[in-house]
């Protein structure tokens, strides 16, 4: 036990061992258990829980995660992919690059799965020590049966795994700094910048949570004189990354003329009852209805925590939840290329939530929890090889796929069995990786990404128009319910013609294999006369040009 640790007033009270909540059989175990083999056991019961099911394939189903691994595949092959250009990995958001271009030579899928549990596995060990720090031990174990949806998170589910990593450590930042704000020191200070500077290389955005928490603090404090020596003893520390977050921001928001985004305008908000279904799904690392169970830690956090609501803890009291609250309502969820801004907040809501649990829970809660994380765990495992299998129907045709294709993916539906994420969106990703395709659809917009456009394709073809074109323009009829129906079903018909026309005017020069999922029929018409299907099966199809 730290000695920063023993001196924080709420934390040596709740952790009493001779407290009368306590039973007396087991104040001595609980005395005898030291404060890492508590972090240990609890980390170790949720690692368990959120990571066996990688077990159970060559590459997780995350939605986003064959885009990074086809990403890494084109670093690494620069002669193959001379389009792009490589922005090395000094940069934030590059510790997936970084991790592949260690360890990607002994097999890119094979990475990517240690990656993932690497992620688990510090999230399972930040949130228990997160809790021992500001809450006690005796406030763990009751923190913990809430917890568990963070570990296999949305995030994780999505595929931002950059983001997962950098919140663990935003959590360890955040216990750092209280014990700089407790025993200052140059150590401690030393230490703060260099974990700052990993969340930043990981992820910006829980850096910048981290910061605004600080903020909040230092402007809580009594006198002047207070928050000088707080700005100076905690806010100093975070100035180099600081900094370097303030570069990526530029460079993410101010954009060339020449590069796309993602939102037309550059934002978009979410509606009131969205924002409030997004506290549990945001959190939530459900892939269909099967792992729902997350519900239930969700729907009973906030009643429990709203009891001791006036608690109050450093960098996370009242008004500080307040901010983060108002802010999740306030932010877009879309802003330029950055997809789910403000619904990165949620996870720090709830670990704000954590702290606020009484030390005991009744029993039927207990219960109740326990088997829900035992029910999501069990879940997680038939999902990934529910999705696994969806990904081998998507791969059926990588054998009529010649090496090196200019392969053109068309997604008109981007799941099949997934409910909660769009688990197939990428999954042309496998035929980059194993058959060195073309990848119309990789993320290469931005100067923040791994790997940049040398020369910009059309605006019809870029991303992210390409990764959608299918979806939004199918039919006909998704066409017609935007335009005026006076003018007529024939004319919204020519309308879906027309962009059709100028999609394929752009396209067919372009990309001599097309891969098309659930095209409908009417879709299919539309296909230019010089592509013929060589492969059809489920709803996948490919056509090659000049059979």
């Amino acid at each position: 036990m730290s000695t920063s640790t023993l001196n924080c007033p709420s934390a040596r009270n709740s952790r009493s061992v001779h407290d009368a909540s306590v039973p007396g059989p087991w104040r001595a175990r609980l005395a005898a258990v030291s404060d890492r083999q508590v972090i240990a056991l609890s980390a170790s019961v949720l690692f368990v829980l959120a990571a066996w099911p990688l077990l159970l394939v060559e590459l997780p189903p995350f939605q986003d995660l064959p885009n990074h691994v086809a990403t890494a595949h084109i670093v690494a092959h620069p002669e193959t992919y001379s389009e792009y250009a490589f922005n090395g990995v000094i940069k934030s958001n590059g510790l997936l690059t970084l991790w592949f271009i260690l360890t990607g030579s002994h097999g890119l899928f094979a990475a990517a799965r240690a990656f993932t549990a690497l992620v688990l596995a510090v999230t399972a060990v930040a949130l228990p020590l997160f809790v021992l720090h500001f809450g006690g031990r005796r406030h763990v174990g009751a923190a913990l049966l809430f917890a568990w949806p963070l570990v296999h998170s949305f995030s994780v589910s999505m595929g931002f795994l950059n983001f997962a990593f950098a919140f663990a450590l935003a959590l360890l930042l955040v216990v750092a700094l209280d014990r700089q704000r407790m025993a200052p020191s140059r150590a401690g200070a030393t230490s703060i910048g260099g974990l700052a500077l990993a969340a930043w290389f990981a992820h910006p955005f829980p850096l910048v949570v981290v910061a605004g928490l600080v903020a909040v603090h230092v402007a809580l404090q009594t006198t002047w004189r207070q928050r000088m020596h707080a700005a100076q003893t905690l806010m100093l520390p975070l100035t180099p990354a600081g900094l370097v977050t303030l570069v990526t921001v530029h460079h993410h928001l101010f954009k060339l003329p020449s590069v796309p985004t993602a939102s037309v305008p550059f934002y978009s908000f979410l509606n009131p009852w969205n924002n409030l279904a997004h506290l549990w799904t945001d959190v939530s690392g459900a892939f269909t209805l099967l792992g729902s169970t997350t519900i239930i830690p969700a729907l009973l956090l906030p009643c429990f925590a709203w009891r001791q609501r006036t608690k109050e803890h450093p960098f996370l009291s009242t008004t500080a939840l307040r901010v983060l609250g108002g802010a999740y309502v306030m932010l877009p969820v879309m802003l330029s290329n950055w997809w789910y801004l403000n619904c990165r907040l949620v996870p720090f809501l709830w670990a704000g939530c954590l702290l606020r649990l009484p030390p005991r829970v009744p029993r039927p809660v207990v219960a109740m929890l326990a088997s829900a994380a035992l029910a999501f765990s069990v879940a997680t495992g038939v999902d990934y090889v529910r999705l696994d299998r969806d990904r081998a129907e998507f791969t059926a045709g990588l054998g009529v796929v010649p090496n090196g294709a200019t392969l053109l993916p068309l997604m008109f539906k981007r799941s099949k069995t997934s409910t909660f994420t769009a688990s197939l969106s990428h999954a042309w990703g496998y035929y980059t990786v194993l058959k060195n395709t073309s990848a119309p659809l990789v993320f290469a917009v931005e100067r923040s990404y791994p790997i940049t456009y040398r020369k910009y394709p059309p605006p019809v073809l870029a991303y992210p128009a390409v990764e959608r074109w299918a979806e939004s323009y199918g039919t006909a009829a998704q066409v017609c319910s935007g335009l005026d129906r006076a003018a007529g079903d024939s004319t919204c018909r020519a309308e879906w013609r027309q962009l059709w026309g100028a999609f394929w005017l752009e396209a067919e020069p372009r990309f001599a294999h097309v891969l098309t999922w659930a095209m409908p029929p009417e879709a299919r018409s539309l296909l230019p006369a010089s592509y013929r299907r060589v492969f059809a099966e489920g709803d996948l199809e490919i056509y090659a040009r000049g059979w």
